[in-house]
């Protein structure tokens, strides 16, 4: 359960033992396994268990659940959907698969949409600057999603389900520990024959916008002695979505589809000492991504990118004994954008595309009974920008018993991507990285049987890359934008009787400074409920969120909204479990992009069978 993480997060680890709260453990704020107790920025954990409870589908759907994240979605499943943490953009804020960033560098930004739930494990989410820890694009917050077990799972779990728009749903996965060796293998298939996401009356009537996925992981631990932990894993996933490539001002009719594949392997080493830590880590992901119209096949696209991606870390730990630590790592990343990838029939290239980036950091740590303290610093070589440094500092104080005062400030920033950089006829090479300072106070406690927490924070960003015009009148990627999100954060946990609440209330002001107006897709209040609860054989939960006013690219004002979904479960028998979900409850009439219609109410239906 997601409480007692944060529970843990709230409270130092000395005052929250008796709630045996320290079993709570992450990775992602300091890239090593910490009780969430030592943390001192926000961090929520969402298991398994929740996600299974609360019926949810895509990754999507997880994280809008959590405090300070809004969505920005153009449709339905398998459309392009993307968090904005704490008013940062998408491409500011960063995604993580078992420790290891996704492919971002064409984009920036990661369409949540298309990654696959059912691999997941738990959910790590911390918010707050890491560039410190992670490098680039760590602005807004780090996301984490873990697939990987821990050692002496042992489990076989299948699902089937149905719902609204003909969506279909099958996978399925096992964990098994067979001594000192861990494997899990898991596999999913999804369907859904959509609806019409950008309806233009006269145009496309009739048109459906639908999505196939697919996906399979094996991931292999052994334990070779007490110290030594080995690993390897492959991952795969691959979609083909539909979208609406038409054009109303010309009378133009065309349904377009874009077909994704990306694949990844990994090898590691962790060795756990009496004092130290290590971890060694090689990732290599390869991503391919086609867009075309339906009438062709993917062979005929004009519009391709091929990229590859390779990471080498080094990773320490040290415990200095009396609460002290000292953490060290450095990663080497190389990113290249193949030679054949084209834009609308024109390459962006005559060859390949690549740059390498080096960053090295060093993090020291203290964790005592009334105080605690952080203090670290990364330097990034960059092949394409040069070298980028950034630090954070941050401190906890115990006032009195469960009660802590934080503060936390630091720099981060975000590299420009190869889109930015090589796009045909409109692409500047002398971009540099967007930088930004962020400063963050808090205030957590446990009252009664309430657990809270009051975070202010300020973020200000410059040199934001925009679209600005050249002396030659040709519009291209730019270093001209500044923008400052300032606000606070309230969250609350409690339970009444068998039934356990989350809130959440996110009061903010997102701003472009150089025009004085809000910025677009980030609204000044976010509200959010969720309530779950279990009794006997049934268990069920009821979520609220709502999204205040703000506005859109295209100058227009999306409207608040709120939205209520309902979930149901039965357990028929100790292994077979049946559930229904109804998705938007009143079906609300929303938008959360501009000329995109959102899916109404939806059914779901599913049966889950766990030996």
């Amino acid at each position: 359960m997601i409480r007692y993480a944060l529970a843990a997060s709230w409270l130092p680890v000395a005052a929250f033992a008796a709630a045996s709260a320290d079993d709570v453990y992450v990775i992602t704020a300091n890239q090593f396994s910490q009780p969430v107790a030592s943390v001192l920025a926000p961090v929520s954990v969402v298991t398994r268990e929740e996600i299974e409870r609360l019926q949810l589908k895509t990754v999507t759907e997880v994280l809008r659940t959590l405090p300070g994240v809004e969505i920005s979605s153009t449709g339905g499943r398998g459309q392009t959907a993307t968090a904005l943490v704490r008013g940062a953009t998408a491409s500011q804020t960063l995604i993580l698969i078992d420790g290891v960033r996704l492919g971002s560098s064409a984009r920036g930004s990661v369409n949540l949409s298309l990654l696959p739930l059912n691999q997941v494990e738990r959910i790590e989410y911390i918010r707050g600057a890491r560039a410190s820890i992670y490098g680039s694009d760590a602005i807004g917050g780090v996301v984490n999603l873990i697939t990987r077990p821990d050692m002496g799972q042992d489990q076989t779990q299948l699902h089937a389900g149905i719902g609204s728009h003909g969506s279909q749903a099958l996978d399925g996965s096992s964990s098994l520990s067979l001594g000192s060796h861990q494997l899990k293998v898991a596999a999913g298939y999804e369907d859904q024959d959509g609806y019409n996401v950008h309806p233009i009356p006269g145009l496309n009537d009739g048109d459906e916008h639908g999505f196939t996925g697919k996906n399979g992981m094996v991931d292999y631990q052994w334990q070779a002695d007490d110290a030594w932990l080995l690993g390897a894993a492959a991952r795969i996933y691959q979609s083909t979505s539909q979208y609406d490539g038409s054009y109303a001002s010309y009378s133009y009719h065309e349904r377009d589809e874009s077909w994704n594949q990306d694949n990844s392997f990994r090898l590691s080493a962790a060795y756990q000492g009496a004092a130290l830590q290590s971890q060694w880590l090689a990732n290599y992901a390869r991503t391919r991504s086609y867009d075309y119209a339906d009438t062709q096949n993917r062979d005929q696209a004009s519009s391709h990118s091929v990229i590859e991606e390779s990471q080498l870390s080094w990773l320490n730990q040290l415990d200095l004994g009396q609460g002290w630590g000292l953490g060290a790592g450095v990663e080497w990343r190389k990113e290249v954008l193949l030679g054949e990838s084209a834009a609308y029939g024109s390459a962006y290239a005559t060859g390949d595309i690549d740059r390498e980036n080096t960053g090295a950091y060093l993090l020291g740590q203290y964790t005592g009974e009334q105080l605690s303290a952080e203090l670290s610093g990364r330097s990034d070589d960059n092949q394409q920008y040069g070298r980028h440094n950034t630090w954070q500092a941050g401190a906890g104080w115990t006032l009195i018993p469960g009660y802590r005062i934080s503060a936390l400030h630091g720099t981060a920033f975000h590299a420009p991507t190869f889109i930015d950089l090589y796009y045909p006829g409109s692409a500047n090479p002398d971009l540099t990285p967007e930088t930004s300072r962020n400063s963050e106070l808090g205030l957590e406690g446990l009252t009664g049987a309430v657990l809270w927490r009051v975070t202010g924070y300020r973020n200000k960003i410059d040199q934001l890359i925009q679209w600005a015009p050249t002396d030659g009148g040709n519009w291209v990627p730019s270093n001209v934008g500044r923008a400052r999100i300032q606000g606070v954060e309230l969250e609350a946990e409690f339970d009444t009787g068998f039934v356990s609440h989350r809130l959440s209330a996110d009061f903010k002001d997102p701003k472009d400074l150089d025009s004085g107006t809000q910025l677009i897709r980030r609204a000044k209040r976010n509200y959010k409920w969720v309530a779950q609860g279990q009794w006997q054989q049934l268990d069920g939960g009821l979520s609220w969120l709502y999204q205040g006013p703000r506005p859109d690219s295209d100058g227009s004002t999306l409207g608040g909204y709120s939205l209520w979904d309902l979930t149901m479960g039965y357990q028929l028998t100790s292994a077979l479990k049946v559930q229904g979900r109804v998705e938007n409850l009143l079906d609300k009439d929303y938008v959360i992009a501009s000329g995109y219609v959102t899916p109404g109410r939806g059914y779901y239906l599913d049966l889950t069978y766990k030996m």
